[in-house]
């Protein structure tokens, strides 16, 4: 448990300096020194590691720890929490134990008394589920309140005005946990370089979670009330953080197209034209946004009205979504529920995401929406910058980023084709794919994504019977942008042939198979990228895979020669179409060129063992397929496998 802990610190705090209390064996300090921590032990007795510090000896602690404290009994941790929390200089706790009945409450309560709160990294969404009300979880983690915030705003304070405002990581409990884990979820959506916006951030702590636990550049925190903006500024302001005043109905401090990502929990149903807001968070965002929004699900007296006296509204999932669809494209719901609540006093904690026609009821319902990427898309194409790459770009000119020069409407990339970034639901991003197959111009590079998406869709699906219809698509698009200069349709030219060659094999069309995965390997991708390759020299493993297959010898090695020569003259592009400059690189260039040298690799090493085919064919296939041909490709097979085996154990559980 040593391995995970230390990496759960590390996880939230990176490599820093660390003092672990209550210490009880060197494993944990071995771990954390092994991950590069300046760390150091303090326990009983005597232990021979020079960083291991006998309680009550002479040795020095270093100055400005993080504490990580080992949970004994709940008596003595009370006393030696009481004992850290007074120095000054100690900023933050890890604790790590056993989970502990009747200990949290009593704890984290004396804690935010002493101007501490929960460390808005504390809470995973894979821990909410696991949490209990009266149990100190293995890892708790907290962090000191700035000392003119906790003067001015003590717990008490919070607690009298809870009702309206509260801020959740000053409190304990189901109620407390469940605020907390929504933002958690919100940041996972975050996108690297995003700026976001928490409309209507109460107190702020939700802002703070989005910021210490994800890729954003900057977070915009508005609220309507002046002194909870206040609180928030005093309590979680920092160099990418700000708060200010503002009605969610009029944003008017934000130019249109200038937020990638908008989270609202617990807000529309607090204002009277809550469509009118949708409008709004719809004018601010990017046409490659998202919306992140929470709301209570069916909250209902006797005579149908919520009795909050601060709800205006009470939604139920049909009528949510009916008022995003407009402005909105609806990829994702999920359904929360804690104990203590005003629907079920006894519920689970639970957050999970189920399908967007479920029939299920809970207490709180989430929805992840994504701005239209058709809207205003025109107007706004000069002024596309990719949060992530821009300044890569602007410094290498690398024409593998330049999405704005080189699609007709460049705010479909993080939409459409992104992956990790785009549509979340397989059958909506599907559904988008055809409308831009069908409705793109026919030689864009837009088309061309958008075939690319549907088709694999058609692969990941094993329809077979589709396949046929989509390459005749493919095989027009190829002739179609034979003679274009646009380096990023012939980007999906390649794609396209082989892909093709993957549609063709799945129909058992092996001959068809193989003079599209030839073409493939065969274009040109050097006015593209380096990266490209992975698909070239994918196309020529494939190609003499059924070379292979139809006993040709001679043409697989041929087809294993173009992948290897391939990878070698990759490797020695030139690195600014590639990997950018030091100063401002390509975050994921180094990243695919490695895995064209793995693909490169195992090209070689098919040729170097390809006389075992005769005698031994098994030794050779066992000695080059040693993983699905592409890291992606392998990576989404085994999620597929992962999630059939899923289905079948709850099948099994079922039964």
């Amino acid at each position: 448990m040593s391995i995970e802990t230390a990496a759960a610190i590390t996880r939230i705090f990176g490599p820093c300096r660390i003092v672990q209390w209550n210490a009880r064996d060197p494993n944990l300090l071995h771990e954390l020194l092994l991950m590069g921590c300046d760390a150091h032990a303090v326990g009983e007795g005597a232990c021979e590691h020079p960083r291991w510090i006998s309680r009550g000896s002479d040795a020095r602690v270093p100055p400005k720890p993080i504490a990580v404290v080992e949970i004994a009994a709940a008596k003595d941790t009370l006393v030696l929490i009481e004992t850290l929390t007074a120095q000054d200089e100690l900023q933050s706790l890890f604790l790590v134990g056993p989970g502990i009945a009747g200990l949290r409450a009593p704890l984290e309560n004396r804690l935010f008394a002493r101007g501490w709160r929960r460390h808005p990294a504390s809470l995973a969404t894979s821990d909410y589920e696991r949490m209990q009300d009266d149990v100190l979880p293995r890892h708790a983690v907290y962090q000191r309140i700035p000392a003119e915030a906790a003067s001015r705003w003590p717990v008490e304070t919070l607690l009298g005005e809870r009702n309206l405002h509260m801020d959740m990581l000053r409190e304990s409990g189901s109620r407390a946990d469940a605020h907390v884990v929504r933002y958690a979820l919100a940041a996972s959506l975050v996108r690297p370089g995003d700026t976001v916006l928490d409309c209507a951030c109460g107190l702020g702590y939700g802002s703070a979670v989005i910021a210490a636990t994800s890729q954003a550049s900057q977070i915009i925190g508005v609220d309507v009330d002046a002194a909870a903006v206040a609180y928030a500024h005093a309590n979680y302001g920092g160099p990418n953080l700000r708060f200010e005043t503002g009605d969610a109905s009029r944003l008017q401090n934000l130019a249109d197209a200038s937020v990638d990502l908008i989270v609202s929990m617990e807000t529309i149903e607090h204002v009277e034209n809550w469509t009118a807001v949708a409008k709004e968070f719809a004018r601010v965002l990017k046409p490659d946004g998202r919306l992140v929004a929470s709301v209570p699900d069916r909250w209902a007296d006797e005579t149908g009205s919520d009795p909050n006296p601060y709800h205006h509204h009470v939604f139920d999932w049909a009528k949510l979504r009916e008022g995003l669809v407009e402005d909105f494209v609806v990829e994702a719901r999920y359904t929360q529920t804690a104990p203590g609540g005003f629907k079920w006093q006894q519920a689970a904690r639970r957050l999970v995401r189920i399908p967007l026609d479920s029939n299920v009821e809970g207490e709180w319902i989430l929805v992840v929406a994504s701005a239209n990427p058709f809207a205003r898309a025109e107007d706004l194409r000069e002024s596309f910058r990719h949060p992530a790459f821009a300044d890569a770009l602007s410094a290498s000119g690398a024409v593998a980023l330049d999405f704005g020069g080189c699609y007709d409407n460049p705010w479909l990339y993080r939409t459409l084709v992104q992956v990790g970034e785009r549509l979340d639901d397989a059958a909506v991003l599907g559904r988008l794919a055809s409308w831009v197959a069908d409705n793109a111009r026919p030689d864009s590079a837009d088309r061309g994504a958008a075939l690319c998406v549907a088709g694999y869709r058609i692969l990941e699906r094993r329809r077979a019977q589709a396949a046929g219809e989509l390459i005749g698509r493919i095989e027009s698009y190829c002739r179609s942008t034979r003679h274009t200069t646009n380096p990023h349709v012939q980007r999906w030219r390649i794609s396209l042939a082989f892909l093709a060659g993957c549609l063709c094999e799945l129909s058992g069309t092996l001959d068809d198979a193989l003079k599209w995965f030839s073409l493939a390997a065969e274009l040109d991708w050097r006015s593209f990228s380096p990266i490209l390759t992975t698909k070239t020299i994918a196309a020529a493993f494939h190609a003499a895979r059924i070379s292979l297959a139809f006993d040709d010898e001679t043409r697989a090695r041929s087809f294993f020669r173009i992948g290897f020569e391939t990878a070698l003259e990759a490797a020695r592009s030139n690195p600014g179409d590639f990997a950018g400059s030091v100063d401002s690189p390509i975050p994921f260039g180094l990243v695919e060129l490695a895995e064209v040298m793995d693909m490169g690799g195992q090209c070689a090493v098919a040729i170097a063992t390809l006389p075992l085919w005769r005698r031994a064919p098994g030794a050779f296939w066992s000695r080059v397929d040693t993983k699905r041909f592409g890291l992606l490709a392998w990576n989404q097979a085994l999620e597929r496998e992962n999630a059939y085996l899923r289905g079948q154990l709850q099948n099994v559980c079922v039964r």
